[in-house]
């Protein structure tokens, strides 16, 4: 934010129930856009930063696609809103592992399946 910028959008935001912020920034010389995201989790600083020249649509898509891994490195999500200091929510059940989140390298996951299992 001490950048030679105009901060356009700074909200509270969250990740998969992951709480954190996001910024909204165009540059004052070179009129670029940038966003970004700012989270903790599991008492690690995430910052991810996407820019594009002027003109070029809003690089949003970036800005949204963080999310998180449990320690199979499969994707996770929280029932509730999930803050740093403060204990864990329950996580949501990945009945199966049918979902299509997560590596697929993971603990019995298996690549090319469908969804539903098939």
């Amino acid at each position: 934010m001490q950048r030679d910028v105009k901060v356009t959008s700074l909200v509270w935001n969250h990740m998969d129930l992951v709480e954190g912020h996001q910024l909204q920034m165009t540059n004052n010389a070179d009129k670029s856009r940038t966003f970004a995201g700012i989270y903790m989790h599991e008492n690690k600083l995430y910052i991810i930063e996407g820019t594009v020249p002027a003109g070029y649509p809003a690089p949003a898509l970036f800005q949204d696609s963080l999310g998180w891994l449990d320690e199979n490195g499969v994707g996770l999500r929280y029932q509730t809103y999930y803050s740093n200091n403060y204990p864990a929510p329950p996580r949501v059940g990945r009945a199966g592992q049918a979902q299509t989140q997560g590596r697929i390298d993971a603990p019995g996951a298996k690549p090319n399946q469908s969804p539903a299992g098939k």
